[in-house]
Formats: C-alpha cells, sequence, structure tokens
C-alpha cells in the first residue's frame, strides 16, 4: 500500500530529513536547517509533502528549500517549497504551494493562481498545491502563461523524468491508493460536500445524494479486477481537463448503475468542473482498503454532522446501537431487520458485531473469517426507510462497509405487506429473528391520510395513531413466532401515560418482556430532540401461547358482553319510546287529542265485537298510543240491530278516525322542538357510551388479570444515568449502559437471583 500521510512524517523523523521539538510544537528541516511553528495546520501539510518528496519523488534533500523569496513580486511573497535543479539551489524546477487539508474550493482556486505566480516568477517548470488529500499539479513551462487546464498532470515527474500519465496504479508500491485515518476521512467528506453544495446552490440532501452517487462509483472502481500496473478509472491523469474526467466517470456510473440498479436510478447532476474537484479530492483514498472501524465511525460522525446541521434528521448514538445489539447477541445465522433504518446504524452494528465474532472462530486473514461475517451481512440485514434520500445514505453507507445494501428498501414500513413484496420478495410476516429500531417518534397517522390504520389492531376505531404505536404491532408481525427478538426505541409515555394503557396491554399480550432500560433525558438532546425514551427488549410469543391468549381474550369478551349489551338495548328502547312521545308540546298536544282519539277509538271497538271483527292494524296503533294501559271493554252501546247498519256506522266511524289522526299528526309536527329531540338523544348517547366505557374497562381489568396470572416471567429493569456522552454530544467515560448489559446477562443465567 502507498504510505498514508501520516506515515510520511514518521519515516522523515526516522531518517532524519525533518525534527520535531519542544514536544512537538516546532519542526526543524535538517537539509536546509529551518525552523517553524509546528501547530500551524499548514506546516504540518509542508512537512508531509517535503518528506514524500524526497522519499516517493527521489529528490535530494539538498536541492529542496523552504519559505524561498520570489523576485519580481512582494517582498512577502515566499515559495512555500522550491525543487532545484542544481546542487547550488539556482534552477527552480519544482514551486510547491501549501494550504491547511481544510481549505475551501475558493481558496484552492487562489492558490493555484499563487503558485502560478510564484513559479513563473521563479522560471519554473511545474508546480504544485496541496491542500491535505486534495492536489493538483502543473506543466507550467510547457503552455501559455494563463492555461489552467490542458496542463494538469497526474503527478510532478519522479526524479526529473518525465511525467507519467497516469497516478495511481493497482500494486505498485508509492502509486497505490492510500488507507488513510478516520478525521482524514471526515475532512475529505466534507470537503467534497461542500464543492457539491456550492455555497447554497444546491440543497444540502442534493449535493449529499451527488456526493453519494460518487463514491459509489469510486468503490467500484476499486474493487473492479484489474492486473498489477494497471491504473485505476477513478483518477485524473495528466493533460485531461474537467470534462474528459467528466465522461470516464459518467460512464464508470452507467455501468456500475446497469449492475446494481437498486442503488440509485437517476444520471449525476453536478457539471464537470464540480466533478473534477471531487475526484480530485478522492481520488488518492482507498475505501475498500480502509479498516471498517476507521469508515464506520468517520460515515457516522459524518452523517451526523450533515443530518443534525442541515436536515433536522436525528439517528441514534453509537453508544445506544452498540447497546442494544450487545444485548440481543445477533447469531451469523439470524435475519435482522431495522423497518426504520435511517442511515444504518442498526444493521451495520449488527455487522460488526458478527464480524467480531467471526475472530473468536477463525484467523482474521482467513477466507472462513471473511465469509462468517460478510455473508451475513449481504444475506441477513434488511432495512425499510421511509425517505428516499436517508435510504439512499443507508445503502451507500453498507456498500462502503463491503456487505448486502441490496436488502435496504425505502417505503413505508407500515404499509400492507403485499406492497412491501411487491418491492423486496424477503419483506414477509413471520420472517424475522431480530429487529433494532428507533422508529419515528409522534408523527400521527390519520385515517383521513392514512386508510392503513384500519388494518392494525391498534387503529381499529381510531381517527389517528401515532407512528411508534403502529411500529409495534408491524414489528410484532415480522418476527418469527416464540424466538423473533424485538429492542425498540420508545418515548416513555407508551409506559406510563393512562391514556395508552391498551398499547400496554398490547405488548403483554403479544410479547414476553424480557427488559425496560431506561435512558436519560439528554439522549437525544444533541441532536435536538428532548423526549424522554426507554428501550424495550421483547421476545415475541409463541403461536400456542398468543392463541391461548386469545381464547382467553374470547371468553372474557363473551362474557362481558352477556352483561353489558342487554343495558345498552334498554337504554336504547328507553330513547326511542321518549322520542316517539314527543317533546313537551308535543305531549300537550297528544293530550288535547287523547279523549277524542278515545271516543272514537271506543266506537270502532264496539262496532267491530258486534261484527265480530278483527280491528285494523291502524286502530290497534292508535289503541295502544292512546290508552295503551286500560283494557278494551265495551263501554258504547249501539241501538243498531242489523249488521249492515253496523257495517255503514263503522266505515263512518273509521273515516272519522282517519281524519282525526291527519289532524293530529299535522299538530304534533307543528309542535315539535328540534333541539328538545337533540338533547335527548346527546343525553342517552353519553348514557350509553358511559356503558361502553365500563364494559370496556371491564373487559380490560379482566383481560390484565388473566395476563398477570398467566404470564408472570420475571422483568429486568434498569436505569441509565450516564450514557457515554453528554447533553452537547462530547465523550462522557462513564457509560452505566456496559454495566447494565453485564447484569443483564447475570439475569439471563439466573432470573431467580434478582428476584
Amino acid at each position: 500500500m502507498r504510505n498514508d500521510p501520516t506515515d510520511f512524517l514518521h519515516i522523515g523523523e526516522q531518517k532524519g530529513y525533518i525534527e520535531l521539538l519542544n514536544e512537538r510544537t516546532t519542526i526543524r528541516y535538517v537539509a536546509p536547517n529551518k525552523k517553524y511553528r509546528f501547530t500551524d495546520p499548514e506546516e504540518q501539510v509542508r512537512a508531509r509533502f517535503y518528506v514524500e518528496l524526497i522519499e516517493h519523488f527521489q529528490y535530494a534533500q539538498n536541492r529542496i528549500d523552504l519559505e524561498v523569496t520570489v523576485p519580481r513580486r512582494t517582498p512577502s511573497d515566499l515559495a512555500d517549497i522550491v525543487v532545484f535543479q542544481d546542487d547550488d539551489k539556482k534552477d527552480p524546477f519544482i514551486v510547491v504551494e501549501c494550504k491547511k487539508e481544510e481549505t475551501s474550493e475558493a481558496e484552492f482556486e487562489q492558490a493555484i493562481e499563487q503558485a502560478f505566480g510564484n513559479c513563473n516568477s521563479l522560471g519554473g517548470h511545474y508546480t504544485v498545491v496541496v491542500a491535505g488529500n486534495t492536489r493538483r499539479s502543473f506543466d507550467v513551462k510547457n503552455y501559455k502563461p494563463r492555461e489552467r487546464t490542458e496542463n494538469i498532470i497526474a503527478d510532478p515527474p519522479i526524479g526529473y523524468g518525465k511525467v507519467e500519465e497516469w497516478r495511481y496504479l493497482k500494486g505498485i508500491e508509492r502509486s497505490e491508493l492510500s488507507v488513510i485515518e478516520r478525521s482524514d476521512l471526515i475532512r475529505v467528506l466534507e470537503k467534497c460536500h461542500q464543492t457539491l453544495w456550492q455555497g447554497g446552490k444546491f440543497a444540502p440532501t442534493q449535493a449529499f445524494d451527488e456526493l453519494a452517487k460518487i463514491l459509489f462509483i469510486k468503490i467500484r472502481d476499486e474493487k473492479k479486477p484489474r492486473l498489477k500496473g494497471k491504473p485505476y478509472d477513478f483518477q485524473i491523469k495528466t493533460h485531461e481537463n474537467a470534462e474528459s474526467v467528466a465522461k470516464r466517470i459518467n460512464a464508470l456510473y452507467q455501468d456500475a448503475k446497469a449492475q446494481d440498479p437498486e442503488v440509485f436510478t437517476e444520471n449525476i447532476e453536478i457539471d464537470a468542473n464540480r466533478l473534477f474537484s471531487v475526484v480530485n479530492h478522492l481520488q488518492g483514498i482507498s475505501l475498500n482498503q480502509t479498516d471498517l472501524d476507521v469508515k464506520g465511525v468517520a460515515f457516522e460522525r459524518f452523517l451526523g454532522n450533515f443530518f443534525k446541521g442541515e436536515t433536522g434528521q436525528f439517528f441514534t448514538p453509537r453508544e445506544v446501537v452498540e447497546f442494544m445489539v450487545n444485548m440481543v447477541t445477533p447469531h451469523h445465522e439470524e435475519l435482522i431487520l431495522d423497518p426504520a433504518c435511517g442511515s444504518g446504524g442498526f444493521l451495520l452494528h449488527a455487522m460488526d458485531y458478527i464480524r467480531k465474532q467471526a475472530s473468536d472462530y477463525y484467523d482474521k486473514e482467513s477466507r472462513e473469517h471473511y465469509l462468517h461475517w460478510h455473508d451475513f451481512a449481504e444475506k441477513r440485514l434488511f432495512g425499510i426507510e421511509v425517505n428516499d434520500s436517508i435510504a439512499r445514505v443507508a445503502k451507500m453507507n453498507m456498500i462502503i462497509h463491503d456487505d448486502g445494501h441490496s436488502n435496504v428498501i425505502s417505503n413505508d414500513a407500515l404499509v400492507g405487506f403485499d406492497t412491501l413484496r411487491n418491492q423486496h420478495s424477503s419483506f414477509e410476516k413471520e420472517k424475522f429473528d431480530v429487529i433494532l429500531t428507533n422508529p419515528p417518534f409522534g408523527a400521527d397517522i390519520k385515517k383521513t391520510e392514512l386508510p392503513y390504520l384500519e388494518n392494525y389492531e391498534l387503529g381499529k376505531g381510531k381517527t389517528s395513531r401515532k407512528t411508534e404505536i403502529l411500529f409495534l404491532e408491524r414489528c410484532f408481525d415480522f418476527l418469527k413466532w416464540e424466538t423473533g427478538k424485538l429492542a425498540i426505541i420508545l418515548p416513555d409515555g407508551i409506559l406510563t401515560n393512562s391514556s395508552l394503557q391498551d398499547v400496554r396491554d398490547y405488548i403483554e399480550r403479544h410479547f414476553q418482556i424480557r427488559a425496560v432500560v431506561s435512558l436519560p433525558q439528554i439522549a437525544f438532546s444533541h441532536y435536538g430532540a428532548g423526549v424522554k425514551t426507554s428501550i424495550l427488549f421483547l421476545q415475541k410469543l409463541s403461536k400456542q401461547e398468543y392463541e391461548r391468549y386469545q381464547a382467553a381474550i374470547n371468553q372474557i369478551t363473551v362474557k362481558n358482553e352477556a352483561i353489558y349489551v342487554p343495558r345498552i338495548d334498554a337504554l336504547e328502547d328507553e330513547r326511542q319510546s321518549i322520542i316517539a312521545k314527543g317533546s313537551p308540546a308535543q305531549v300537550d298536544v297528544t293530550e288535547t287529542y287523547r279523549q277524542q282519539f278515545i271516543a272514537i277509538l271506543d266506537s270502532i271497538d264496539a262496532l267491530n265485537q258486534k261484527l265480530a271483527k278483527t280491528p285494523t292494524k291502524t286502530v290497534q296503533r292508535l289503541s295502544a298510543f292512546f290508552f295503551p294501559e286500560i283494557e278494551s271493554t265495551l263501554t258504547t252501546e249501539f241501538e243498531l240491530f242489523d249488521a249492515k247498519t253496523a257495517r255503514v256506522e263503522l266505515k263512518a266511524q273509521t273515516s272519522k278516525l282517519n281524519a282525526l289522526e291527519k289532524q293530529y299528526k299535522a299538530a304534533f309536527k307543528a309542535a315539535a322542538d328540534p333541539e328538545w329531540e337533540s338533547e335527548i338523544k346527546a343525553e342517552y348517547k353519553e348514557k350509553i357510551d358511559t356503558v361502553k366505557e365500563e364494559w370496556e374497562d371491564q373487559n380490560t381489568e379482566d383481560i390484565r388479570e388473566w395476563v398477570r396470572e398467566n404470564a408472570n416471567d420475571p422483568i429486568f429493569m434498569a436505569i441509565a444515568e450516564r450514557i457515554g456522552y453528554d447533553a452537547t454530544g462530547r465523550k462522557d467515560d462513564v457509560n452505566d449502559l456496559n454495566t447494565i448489559c453485564e447484569e443483564y446477562r447475570k439475569f439471563i443465567e439466573n432470573p431467580d437471583f434478582f428476584g
């Protein structure tokens, strides 16, 4: 491997090219015998490149000078490094301008102009601008003074030789890609993002999307099979302009996209000059060979800073993720899911857990070691993320870690299973062994906006429900019966609010509660989220146990139904009866007409009896209404002795009754009082609702009592006060989570000891 920047300092000290003095605050360049302040970031860049000029580019120490005065320019203009062609240092060959790592794109362009001015004034052949890992070299002497494109070269010549076409070659010492440190990787990523962001011309998320595409190409290019000595494609070669580089990078992207269409669907959307600059930042780094731990922390820090500052998203801190993974102890044959995976933190830490486990079983360099964790990463890690841009981050993060990014999909994890299966066949019910997740908090799933709310047991009859509540049920659906394990972060309200008792009841009826760990208020403070949370560790009941619970619940429901349904029916009948009698004014109307109706109905009754006829339905209805409690008796005597006369009289009385009813109905309607009727309906609705609440409460209490009697497994409970970082995100040396994990191990082995 080509040495990283830190190695050049070490080599320089070992071989006596430089000395670091005064507790490394001062540097002395031995050959020119010059001292400078080493705490200056630019000086650190110059020191590394100075040693590289000697070691890699093979220029003699005595032909290199520092802070060389530039003729025909202001007295303060000094060239940072000059390589001469002669021992007397009269004939400049390479003129170098050094800038600190954090130099912006605009500052880098200014440095190029300064380097050209110095090189032309000194009469040098080549100039180099170095800003940490970013470097650009030019052939100055053989081109017109204002040329800045056609004269770009891959690298300065080695030992006064000719300029090589390519700078980075596979397997060639000193020409290989660099393995870099975590802090350097973070700086490079931030520099790339700033270049793409263009000071606000792109939205931050759009800039990040473009960076993800470029990183995708970079990693694919590093992994592409090529013979030793062959150049990498992801680099800027000698005499290559921005358009040429962009054309090659876009071709690489289209090829990679065709082979892996699930990662990216859009084309690269940045101009050639920006793409050229980003390639310049990244070309010398080996993302593939950089240690996974270094990449993991670097990308985690970069992602955390980016999303916290720019998009309002927040992710689960590393310390909490590691704790949850360690508590569930994933196995390399288990299927792991995060249905709200964000940037993929839980999945990557699960992979890292298995990778470390592989070291217990196999030699780290063996193929068995690699397959143990790599097959797990490729085939057993799954994620769902609703935000497409963040899902892309998760895929990119997993690609960087050399694992199965194709198992991450972008969708709402709460949609129907048919939708999820159509996107990826593995997202099925009862499929997964372990779920690790920090679901989104607080958002309302409204029935009017997302009809799937009714498909959830915890959503039935609700107009809205919080996302975290539905995620609990969705996790239950995803897990295997009996062995499926869930580690989920939830707001404490689910554990304490009286209005959410039904959610707690759901948990008890569907899971065995293994552990509850309370997190401090500051757990998510540095991401701007102050909600108090706890972690629940649950295990899905066996199918037989679940069915036993459901049978008991059904039995309790039937028992209480027999008690409360008759009470509700009686109230319904009472309400209908009162409304049928009418408002007070209508009751007065009825009383006014009652005697008239009784007289006619009495006559009709006597005639029906004389004629042995059954009363009509109208007569029966009105009789029941006007004198329901009076036994029908013959009170009217007729002096009619023949049936014909009786029938004529019955017809007349019936007509009289119909006319009176019509008159009564009009008067009754006129006396109607809608406000009174609404009040009666509201009054009885309240009474019925009260009975229904009593019924629901009795059901809940009976079910809860049954659960208490039949599910008495011990629960591990702990409170974490300090968790390895403070409210600002700074490291705290105390982490209670480590101790809690150790105590939980003891609890699992001997629950009675804690009970």
